[in-house]
Formats: structure tokens, C-alpha cells, sequence
């Protein structure tokens, strides 16, 4: 009989397959390396819980015919442990689009026995799924600041992918006088603005410094992820193989007395856009940390940046000439409705980082 039941490791092929078809190429033979990709993310980071697993959707044959990635976080909640299932990777055959392989496969996700169910990844299909399976908009989440440092830069980065056509030497030329008015434009009117402190200096962020300090920060909220030596160094590493993205950066910011006041993480995509993880500091602090970011992504030579609206960055974000769109794609289930309202309250440090947001398979190296 079909079904549905948990991802085994002998079904990376067959999931591989599936994924490639639906997700990626068309094709029914993955790319080389997508299963051991799929391996590494799903059964092999520390917090694998097999509570809360991946789920595939079987016919009669054993066929899998649909695909729900599971990827687990722990955390504290009030100080008490709490488990995080963040769905994404939600994929179904052609073939199994009118047996609803799809919502059954979300719906069984759901009614698991982690505490929240959580993506930031929701296509609009998935969204309608979801809400009929009892999850909700979380709309702040759905907010994504932009703060454009180089304007012509990410006109031109925006339009990239339809300006294909025209000659060499003429996009060429574009790409000059687009160049020439980004130094006009900054010279008179500064699209950065400076840091509160500009004695503030920022120095690598390690898994180990990120632990160090992480009280600091953590202490003073009431949700966040309980971070440990193994899963933050297994984050790092599989943060390091998202080159699609850009480059890896992790600061910790400090004043010049030494006191720490936050760290952030992004990628930096020169001429493009950064994207951000996270940013974490002290209330007072945010903005300072915020400015740091923002000026070395500047020196990066990233033409905007950009990142999830979340409630401690709502201030310091509208005070920095940032724009904001609504993207969608950020959904929340609980049995505990406390969770989900201060999910959208400062007293959370949750963020992409701390999401499926970043496992972007096209964005990964897969043989690294």
C-alpha cells in the first residue's frame, strides 16, 4: 500500500532523483554529489533527531513518488529545552500530484512531536497548503530590508539577467558609465552611514567566540537556539560550502574598551547583494552592530544589502534609509501559542541562520 514513513539512507538515491527532477534540472538523474549533499544536511548534522525525521511518500511498489526534508534545531524557550522542526524541500512527483502526496506529506510534518514547525522557504503553493495544515503567516518574517550602497550596481545586478543581449564592447561601456555614477553619487551624498563609534573594530567570528559570547546575548531573550560546540562547527563548515551565495563573513564587533557588542553573518557578493544571516547584539546595540555590517560590506564592494526584518532590527533598519519588501515565504505552527507571539517579538533570536533558509542546494558546491 502507498504511504507515507520516515527517510532512510537508502532512499538517498531515489529522493536525489525525485529532487532533481522537480527542483532542478528536469532530469531524472541527479547532479553528482546531491545525494551526499542530502546526507550531510539531513542525517549527519548533530542535532539529526530521528523523532522528528524526513518523511518520503511510497506507492503500492515502494516507489517514492514524494519528499519532505526534515531539518531539526534545539533551543530554549524560557530556559527550557524545546526542538525546532524547520520543513523544507517539499517535493512530489508528477505522477502523484493528484493523490496529494504534497499536503499529506506536510500535514504528517506538522503533527510531529517537535514544539515548532517552521520555514522561511514557503512557495506560494506551499503557503496554501500550509495554512490549511494550521500553520500561519509569521508577516514581520515575511519583511526583507534592502539598504542599496551602490545604486547603478544593483540596477545593473537586478536587470543581469536581461541584458544578455548587445555587444561586448557596448555592455562594457554600460558597466563604466554605471560605474562612474555610483563614485558621483557617493562622493555627494554618502550612501553609508558612518558607525556610532568609528573606533569600533571588528574581528573574525569563530564557532569558538560565538559560544563565548553567546550569552550575552542569549540571556536576555526568551527564545533562541541552545548552540553547542558540534553543531556550530558542522554549521560553519556547510556554511562555508553555500558559494553561490558569496563569500562566507563572520565578524565580532567590539568598542574600543573591548566590550563586545554583537557579531553579524552574511554572505558577501561583490557587485551584488549580501545577504544576511544574522545579527545579533544588545538592544542598545544593534545599531552600532548594524552600521559595522553595513560598512564592511560597503569595502566589500557589494552594491546593496540585505536581510529578514526582524523585530529588534525594526528601528535601526527605517533609520538607515533601508526599503522594505514583502517576499513571503516565513510560516509558523505551534501547540503553544506563547512561542509563536514572542516568535514576533524582540524577546526572540531566531533567524536565517538559524532556519533552512541557507541550505540552498544550487547555491552549494556539491563535491566540496
Amino acid at each position: 500500500m502507498s504511504g507515507i514513513r520516515p527517510f532512510e539512507r537508502d532512499d538517498l538515491q531515489q529522493v536525489a532523483a525525485l529532487y532533481e527532477l522537480v527542483m532542478r534540472s528536469g532530469s531524472s538523474t541527479p547532479a553528482r554529489g546531491l545525494d551526499s549533499y542530502l546526507e550531510r544536511v539531513l542525517f549527519d548534522q548533530p542535532w539529526a533527531d530521528p523523532e522528528i525525521p524526513s518523511l518520503v511518500f511510497v506507492d503500492g511498489g515502494g516507489r517514492i513518488l514524494g519528499f519532505q526534508g526534515s531539518s531539526v534545531r534545539r533551543a530554549l524557550f524560557d530556559g527550557r529545552p524545546i526542538r525546532i522542526g524547520c520543513c523544507g524541500q517539499l517535493v512530489s512527483h508528477p505522477d502523484a500530484r493528484q493523490r496529494a502526496a504534497g499536503a499529506l506529506l506536510l500535514r504528517t510534518y506538522v503533527r510531529g512531536t517537535q514544539d515548532v514547525t517552521i520555514t522561511d522557504t514557503a512557495s506560494e503553493p506551499m503557503r496554501r497548503i500550509a495554512m490549511v495544515m494550521g500553520m500561519r503567516m509569521l508577516h514581520l518574517g515575511c519583511i526583507e530590508w534592502i539598504r542599496v550602497l551602490r545604486p547603478s550596481s544593483y540596477a545593473r545586478c537586478l536587470l543581469r539577467d536581461r541584458r544578455s543581449d548587445g555587444s561586448p564592447r557596448r555592455r562594457s561601456r554600460a558597466r563604466l558609465l554605471l560605474s562612474a555614477v555610483d563614485a558621483g553619487v557617493t562622493r555627494v551624498a554618502p550612501l553609508v552611514a558612518p558607525p556610532a563609534s568609528s573606533e569600533a573594530t571588528a574581528e573574525p567570528l569563530t564557532p569558538a567566540t560565538m559560544l563565548e559570547h553567546l550569552s550575552l546575548i542569549g540571556d536576555r531573550v526568551r527564545l533562541r537556539l541552545d548552540y553547542d560546540e558540534p553543531y556550530v562547527g558542522w554549521l560553519f563548515t556547510e556554511l562555508e560550502r553555500v558559494t553561490g551565495l558569496g563569500t562566507l563573513v563572520a565578524r565580532l564587533v567590539r568598542e574600543p574598551g573591548g566590550r563586545v557588542l554583537g557579531w553579524y553573518v552574511y554572505y558577501l557578493l561583490a557587485q551584488g547583494s549580501a545577504r544576511v544571516l544574522q545579527l545579533a547584539a544588545h538592544d542598545r546595540d544593534v545599531g552600532r552592530v548594524l552600521d559595522n555590517l553595513l560598512r564592511d560590506a560597503w569595502n566589500g564592494g557589494a552594491a546593496a544589502v540585505q536581510g529578514r526584518l526582524e523585530p529588534r532590527l525594526v528601528e535601526p533598519v527605517a533609520s538607515r534609509r533601508c526599503v522594505t519588501i514583502y517576499r513571503g515565504g516565513a510560516l509558523v505552527h505551534s501547540r503553544d501559542k506563547e512561542i509563536v507571539g514572542v516568535l514576533t517579538s524582540p524577546d526572540s533570536l531566531l533567524t536565517r541562520l538559524d532556519s533552512e533558509w541557507w541550505l540552498q542546494d544550487r547555491a552549494v558546491d556539491l563535491n566540496r
